[in-house]
């Protein structure tokens, strides 16, 4: 990415929890317009389409729409609500969250989904030029998180244990919106109880969403270990995921990347699967997948076109392949 300068720079608050007794003159389980003038400083570079608020008694949320002229990054610039977790989930766009002075870092696409904890500020979220962008964030406490987090399962008591010792956390990888959590969000978006029945009801389906999410991307043990290998090696590793990542419908062998990336193909294959937890092919096949449900529900491809696409020569086992991720079969979607 280029330098901030080179970037219109968007403020990207965490929306406060709001208490029942300051949020007298607040409806709750309502979405309420954003004032207009927090993007007008932007408005030659972002055409904002949307970009509502809702408060429920544990839970804050932001919708937002809208499309780039220019390329853009999201960041707290205020530092506002640094002590609240997020959990956003992106309908449509690429955004590319990296650290401060960082190049690298996981890539957002349509229908994922990633979570942050980031006390220090210190994440920057970019958007290129010419791109849509459509998200919900939900922002919540940890004291409120900590009474639904399991704590049966490993990944989930080291969970807890960062974000007690304030450690600033986000998902090596975006991972697909499941269907479950699709189902779950209709409740949020389009709830049909109002009044106090209807936030509880939209209170509930947000901590599905979020258990979702969590198993998603935390439930392997890998994700919290520090993998064994120097900075050279993790850069080349990254750089290796940003190209397969762009490439994924390429046809790859090992061998060939390792040329490209200047290491031999057991050192690579090695390094991917510590720091990501799954192979280089493990990847790139997930990758498909989610394209495929992206083709299945955004352009109402045949089945037999989606197969050829992702690189299935028998829609038959590109069926099972996708029901086995999804758990519905790419007819039934359709």
């Amino acid at each position: 990415m280029g330098a901030l300068s080179n970037c219109i720079t968007i403020d990207n608050p965490n929306v406060p929890i709001l208490s029942p007794a300051t949020a007298r003159s607040v409806p709750f389980g309502k979405f309420l317009p954003v004032n207009t003038g927090d993007y007008s400083s932007y408005e030659n570079a972002v055409t904002v389409t949307r970009a509502s608020d809702m408060y429920l008694p544990n839970f804050s949320l932001r919708l937002f729409e809208g499309k780039f002229v220019d390329d853009a990054v999201f960041m707290n610039q205020n530092a506002q609500g640094t002590d609240l977790l997020g959990s956003c989930l992106f309908f449509k766009g690429n955004v590319k969250s990296t650290l401060h002075g960082k190049s690298y870092g996981p890539e957002s696409y349509n229908w994922s989904q990633n979570f942050k904890f980031d006390p220090n500020n210190e994440f920057l979220h970019h958007c290129p030029a010419g791109s849509e962008l459509s998200f919900i964030h939900f922002s919540y406490t940890s004291e409120y998180f900590g009474q639904f987090l399991p704590d049966d399962q490993q990944w989930a008591v080291r969970l807890r244990e960062r974000i007690n010792k304030k450690e600033r956390i986000l998902g090596d990888h975006f991972s697909a919106i499941t269907l479950i959590q699709q189902q779950a969000l209709r409740n949020v978006l389009n709830c049909p109880l109002e009044g106090k029945l209807g936030y509880m009801m939209i209170e509930t389906s947000i901590i599905q969403i979020i258990l979702i999410q969590m198993h998603s991307l935390f439930h392997k043990e890998e994700a919290f270990k520090q993998p064994v290998a120097n900075r050279r090696d993790t850069e080349i590793i990254q750089q290796l995921k940003e190209h397969l990542t762009k490439t994924f419908l390429d046809e790859h062998c090992l061998s060939t990347l390792a040329r490209q990336f200047g290491t031999n193909t057991n050192k690579l294959m090695t390094l991917f699967k510590k720091i990501f937890g799954k192979s280089i092919f493990e990847f790139i096949g997930e990758l498909r997948m989610n394209h495929a449900m992206h083709l299945l529900r955004e352009h109402g491809l045949l089945v037999t076109e989606v197969a050829r696409v992702v690189g299935y020569k028998n829609p038959n086992h590109f069926s099972i392949a996708f029901k086995r991720k999804f758990g519905i079969s790419p007819s039934d979607l359709k």
